[in-house]
């Protein structure tokens, strides 16, 4: 069945609802500070199953366009336990599919990925353009050792130019196209724009590249999965973190970028710090499009005085913001604020645009990887191997970036593997079922990090966050402090 014909079924049954439910009107009865340590030891490619199998295919990239629709279905959970990926534990609803045969028919030959991200305009499009290059690499690479056997893994990304509006009509016309699956989006605003419609039509999405808390949502959205530390978990321990540097108290100005992601991180922030006595004098936003330096914003931050900052910028907007709040540095002598930046920052490669003006600020590792333009991260298997095909692929320049898109993928097809090695083979079922139940060590994570979810009782992957601080000397993130781990269900 199509997806032209599915609709029309859908939209027929939802008439048959309407009439049933008038009918029934009638009747009587009627929702931390030293450097970062190689820690890792696993090389990408699954932790456990069998032995890998020397399938080869190939990673076509092309844009496409559609609709989008806005329905949603329920997942309904059997027994929350620690998921293997192989049939037990939590299990999705197929029944009330617009297309359950599809669903639950075998996935032969090759597993078709669609996913999108800014690939022109704005400055989100400097910044993601190495986390989509990551992505496709790594289902290179993953045809390439036979990750995957008996399939072959495309994937196709389409242009959003991180635009929420344009990304149904890329994802429809990925799902027109044949996508088994959505996985490694690019952004908020943009996964939120399709999760109705990926959840109307019981379509996996996963790794959607935010932390938005809103993609844990495991009752309402079962067919979708986030990927990153939830932003407003992320702030709440940079909060805490403030706590502990500022005992007898702090003020903390806020800067995020104005839309769901940068919303969300400042109310866990504001939530934090309302419990630890913390006191947020100033508040500032930044539009996701505007590339200019934000000086009325910072203008207005320096005037206050903050103890401390906690920012949001978007992308390139990161070494903006730092240059910006240099000048105002500058312009005020003495006042030397502990600056936090979000993780989507923390990439050498965005924070060494900035230079002399990123030295010393605080943000927390993405995805939990160490960081790998540290030489001593070098002899890990995993983050040697990935070195190696980066650059043999010649993206030796976005190295730190595109780890992140690499691991998105490494995960994607780690689930693919499980889901395939379940009782019921490779169906769009088994895959969020295996996303659902999932235990798996990435190969460039931190030392303790285990990617894990439990049904509806964890519905992200990573809880856990090493607080770090960047060196502009050697462009090195150091730890501060311990892995923190406190957030983590199991």
């Amino acid at each position: 069945m199509n997806r032209t014909t599915s609709r029309l079924v859908a939209a027929l049954a939802a008439a048959t609802l309407v009439v049933a439910a008038c009918g029934d009107d009638d009747d009587d009865g009627g929702a931390t500070g030293t450097e970062a340590e190689p820690t890792g030891t696993v090389a990408p490619g699954p932790t456990a199953g069998p032995a890998d199998t020397d399938a080869v295919g190939t990673t076509p990239t092309e844009e496409t366009s559609g609709t989008e629709s806005t329905d949603e279905t329920e997942g309904t959970p059997s027994e929350d336990t620690e998921g293997d990926g192989e049939g037990g534990g939590w299990t999705v609803d197929t029944e009330d599919c617009i297309d359950p045969d599809r669903v639950n028919a075998p996935i032969e030959g090759t597993v078709s990925i669609g996913s999108s991200g800014p690939l022109s305009g704005g400055p989100a499009a400097a910044a993601f353009a190495p986390v989509i290059q990551g992505f496709e690499a790594y289902i290179d690479y993953a045809n390439e050792s036979g990750l995957l056997p008996d399939h072959d893994i495309t994937v196709s990304f389409g242009d959003d130019q991180y635009d929420p509006a344009l990304t149904p009509g890329v994802i429809n016309g990925a799902l027109d196209d044949g996508a088994h699956l959505i996985s490694g989006m690019i952004g908020t605003p943009n996964n939120l724009a399709v999760r109705d419609t990926l959840n109307e039509e019981c379509i996996p999405h996963l790794e959607a590249a935010s932390g938005d808390p809103a993609f844990g949502e495991v009752a309402d959205y079962p067919w979708t999965m986030g990927s990153n530390l939830p932003y407003d978990t992320e702030w709440e321990i940079y909060a805490a973190d403030v706590a502990k540097e500022f005992p007898d108290g702090a003020t903390v100005a806020l800067y995020y970028v104005n839309n769901d992601a940068g919303v969300v991180s400042k109310e866990g922030f504001e939530t934090a710090a309302e419990e630890l006595g913390i006191e947020v004098i100033d508040d500032q936003t930044v539009e996701a499009a505007e590339s200019a330096p934000p000086t009325a914003q910072l203008s207005s931050i320096a005037g206050n005085a903050p103890d401390a900052i906690v920012a949001f910028p978007l992308g390139a907007q990161c070494p903006v913001f730092l240059n910006e709040l240099a000048n105002q540095k500058a312009a005020n002598s003495g006042w030397e604020p502990r600056v936090y930046l979000t993780n989507t920052c923390a990439s050498p490669l965005i924070l060494g645009a900035a230079g002399e003006a990123a030295n010393g600020l605080y943000t927390s590792g993405c995805c939990g990887l160490v960081d790998i333009t540290n030489p001593e991260t070098h002899t890990i298997p995993g983050v040697a191997d990935y070195l190696e095909y980066i650059e043999a692929a010649g993206l030796s320049d976005t190295v730190p970036t595109s780890a992140a898109g690499w691991t998105y993928a490494e995960v994607t097809v780690e689930i693919l593997r499980q889901a395939a090695e379940s009782p019921d083979g490779l169906t769009q079922a088994s895959i969020i079922n295996a996303a659902r139940n999932f235990e798996y060590t990435p190969s460039m994570v931190r030392e303790a990090i285990t990617y894990r979810t439990s049904g509806e009782e964890d519905g992200f992957l990573l809880e856990s966050a090493q607080i770090v601080q960047y060196d502009s000397a050697t462009k090195f993130l150091n730890d501060v402090g311990d892995l923190i781990t406190d957030f983590e269900s199991s």
